[in-house]
């Protein structure tokens, strides 16, 4: 954290900086209430204090007072706070003056048999004479602590604090800085309501503030256009009409479409997994998944801050679910038909279309398909905390608290990243993101020194501070692999954002230093700093009791698709007896390998030397790779008895009456989700049509039809009562012939899996009866 001591010089020397100074008077007051145990280092400082300046006697009294309940120490803290309260005024220190302020009326009010009344009215003397020059985030405490105690705030000053906020508000809507008038306008509403006044002024100035400033960002971006909207929308649902909710909605959905188009330069819409739309439709499907997966991130954090009261500890839940990073494995599985494309080098293009180098690709090489799929996960994260801030969900004290509970930063590293927040909070996102880049870099590097981690390298000369990319290729064992790959796909990677290089060196476009990046920029610090010193944030917090996961096999149908692939064979599957994984065994005959696939919500990849693994053996690769679960029900394709029957119940899946014909395409892309691949399923449809069971005709042979034999059995077995489509496909599949089928008797039937003795006995009956007889005849 920033050293107490730095804090404090750095406000004598500039009365402007001395946010920092109450930001450390704000973390000491908070633990000593809560009597969490100062660090060495913190009483250290305060020791060299001693004598120059009255705060060590202020935190001892307040300990004596919280820890052991002595009055006395109560009243003298009480004397002390006005002491300081006249330095920091003589100073020029507004924000440690309203920190002051607001610790002496917490105090104050929660004597017993005390009020805070002459406190209150003190400072509300003093915000109304420097309400300009402070930070909001340390007014905004005196506010709520006189609603909090607004039974001691007499009817005259009630009047004043409402014109106090009224004329707080007016400034920031002058000056447009919309998020600091909606924080005054909420705490406006909260202290009418407490009054019991008229609130609908209030509820009116809201929804302009959005409507306003919805305006005011479309003119250079329709995206952050787009979350100002839906945040309006989520806070002011109450006080807006139907017809007002419905166009804002409509109005925020077109301009995430256009949006999407023309600001998302990495994501490419066609690359999204929705079949059969194109063109306009496409857009407004992109932005439609976009604004879902965006309110999913809101409702879950909003869901957890409420469960736990904690809007830190949200967010240090959701900088630990894994389901926000892209997964390698399973981009790499998805365009592996593209076999040419590993086989050759890749030129390297940066965004401004110069030619970087010629680099081949190698295992930990960021995938082609990357930038598609992280540009739209990580969009949706980036609108999510932007959007949450908007709303207050997300404030500068939940960030503040997971800087302080790590306490790794060096106080310049922690002095710009508050400068940062800052910046951002007042919707300056290119200053904030110019702030935030090289200071990652910092946190990374800060927070190694701190848990005893090596951040240099060996050179001829010695050592030196490794490069950022070259932490995070190194730190895959501290980052996680997906992570540090992430990480340079975003920051150093040519073959990515490659931000950090951009910016540096100036090549960064002016559009792309937005709202999103900043945002996503804070969100990676937080989550390195969290990654990285977990032990203090499990100290702390303890083992995240929510996180945002990736979904599991649960009660899914199994998907086999993803593992699919022309060169490769998948010879077995099976799922964990609790259902959550997926393990598929496939064989590389080419290259003399076995892959083994571990998905439980995130794919892990194993390769084996050889092929034709026993099943012993197979079983036996828990032992080495402890991800695979220690039961698992297998399903073996490497045979012809299951894998004829597989193509055929596809074939069936696919007429669901006998004009159907499903072409052979169709057939071959839902044999893939049943783990069989293109080669092996035409060589099936070969084998199925030579002995009779199946017709491919048309032009191009194309059409997959059952031959005339099957369809007559299927449509038989129809017309008998409780046989559905499904069970007659499975009765025309299990005789060989037209005739087997009428001669079969009830014991036949019943043999054939799901019909059992009543509806056996119903086909028997059935199929013998005149009118059956007679049709047959015919």
């Amino acid at each position: 954290m920033v050293r107490l001591l730095d804090a404090l010089d750095r406000a004598r020397a500039d009365p402007g900086e001395d946010f920092h100074f109450a930001l450390q008077l704000d973390r000491i007051f908070d633990s000593v209430e809560n009597e969490e145990e100062l660090s060495e280092e913190t009483w250290l400082h305060l020791d060299e204090m001693a004598g120059e300046y009255l705060l060590p006697d202020l935190v001892d009294n307040l300990e004596d007072w919280y820890s052991d309940g002595t009055f006395q120490s109560a009243r003298d803290a009480l004397d002390q706070f006005e002491d300081a309260i006249a330095d920091a005024e003589d100073r020029g220190w507004v924000n440690v003056t309203a920190q002051y302020q607001y610790r002496r009326i917490h105090l104050k009010a929660g004597l017993q048999g005390h009020d805070a009344t002459d406190e209150l009215e003190e400072a509300l003397e003093f915000i109304e004479n420097y309400h300009i020059d402070d930070s909001p985030n340390f007014t905004t405490s005196i506010i709520e602590a006189a609603i909090d105690n607004i039974d001691d705030v007499p009817d005259p000053h009630r009047d004043r604090w409402i014109d106090l906020i009224e004329a707080n508000a007016d400034a920031y809507r002058t000056d447009n800085r919309f998020n600091q008038l909606r924080e005054y306008l909420r705490l406006l509403h909260e202290l009418k309501q407490a009054c019991d006044r008229d609130t609908s002024d209030v509820e009116t100035a809201l929804v302009d503030s959005y409507r306003r400033e919805a305006e005011l960002v479309g003119r250079e971006s329709l995206l952050q256009k787009a979350d100002i909207l839906q945040s309006g929308v989520a806070e002011c649902a109450e006080y807006l009409s139907d017809e007002q909710k419905r166009d804002w909605k409509q109005e925020a959905i077109q301009a995430r479409r256009t949006g999407t188009e023309t600001e998302l330069h990495e994501f490419d819409p066609n690359d999204l997994d929705v079949d059969g739309i194109e063109g306009e439709s496409l857009q407004q499907a992109v932005a439609e998944e976009m604004e879902h997966n965006t309110q999913v991130y809101i409702d879950w954090f909003k869901h957890v801050k409420q469960a736990s009261g904690s809007g830190s500890y949200a967010l240090y839940c959701l900088a630990l679910s894994s389901s926000l990073i892209p997964d390698p494995n399973k981009i790499r599985l998805s365009t592996e038909e593209f076999v040419i494309s590993q086989l050759v080098s890749r030129q390297i293009i940066s965004p401004e279309a110069h030619t970087l180098s010629v680099d081949p690709s190698d295992p930990e090489s960021i995938p082609n398909n990357y930038a598609h799929h992280a540009a739209g996960k990580m969009s949706s994260l980036g609108n999510a905390l932007y959007r949450l801030i908007k709303q207050g969900h997300l404030t500068l004290s939940d960030i503040f608290h997971i800087f302080a509970i790590g306490d790794t930063l060096s106080p310049n590293t922690e002095a710009f990243l508050t400068d940062a927040l800052l910046e951002l909070h007042e919707d300056n996102h290119r200053q904030a993101l110019f702030l935030f880049v090289p200071h990652l870099e910092a946190t990374i590097v800060d927070t190694l020194q701190s848990i005893g981690r090596p951040a240099y390298t060996i050179i001829d000369e010695g050592t030196q501070q490794q490069l950022l990319g070259g932490l995070f290729i190194d730190g895959r064992d501290l980052f996680g692999r997906h992570y540090a790959i992430y990480l340079r796909y975003r920051y150093t990677s040519r073959e990515g954002m490659n931000l950090r290089n951009r910016l540096s060196h100036g090549q960064l476009r002016y559009r792309n230093a937005n709202y999103l990046n900043a945002v996503l920029t804070l969100f990676d610090i937080l989550k390195c700093l969290i990654t990285l010193n977990s032990a203090d944030y499990l100290n702390y917090f303890g083992i995240p009791q929510q996180s945002l996961s990736p979904p599991t096999q649960y009660d899914q149908e199994t998907d086999l698709s993803l593992f699919t692939d022309l060169n490769k064979q998948i010879i077995g599957y099976g799922t964990s007896t609790d259902g959550h994984t997926l393990v598929v065994v496939r064989e590389n005959g080419h290259e003399g390998h076995t892959d083994l696939f571990v998905d439980r919500g995130r794919i892990h990849r194993y390769l084996i030397d050889g092929t034709g693994l026993t099943r012993d053996e197979i079983d036996q690769l828990r032992d080495d790779y402890p991800n695979i679960p220690d039961s698992i029900d297998y399903t073996w394709l490497d045979q012809d008895d299951l894998i004829l029957p597989t193509i055929t119940n596809v074939i069936d899946d696919q007429t669901a009456a006998p004009a159907d014909a499903p072409s052979r395409d169709t057939i071959i892309e839902h044999a893939k989700v049943r783990g069989i691949d293109e080669s092996t399923t035409r060589t099936a449809l070969r084998r199925l049509e030579e002995r009779g069971d199946i017709t491919i005709r048309g032009l191009d042979r194309e059409t997959v039809v059952p031959t005339d034999e099957c369809l007559h059995i299927f449509e038989q077995a129809t017309r008998v009562t409780g046989i559905g489509e499904t069970l007659a496909w499975r009765i025309a599949d299990h005789f060989d012939s037209e005739q087997a089928f009428f001669d079969a008797d009830q014991n036949a039937f019943q043999a054939i899996p799901g019909i059992g003795p009543d509806r056996a006995h119903r086909l028997a009956t059935d199929l013998t009866s005149p009118s059956a007889m007679a049709e047959r005849q015919i």
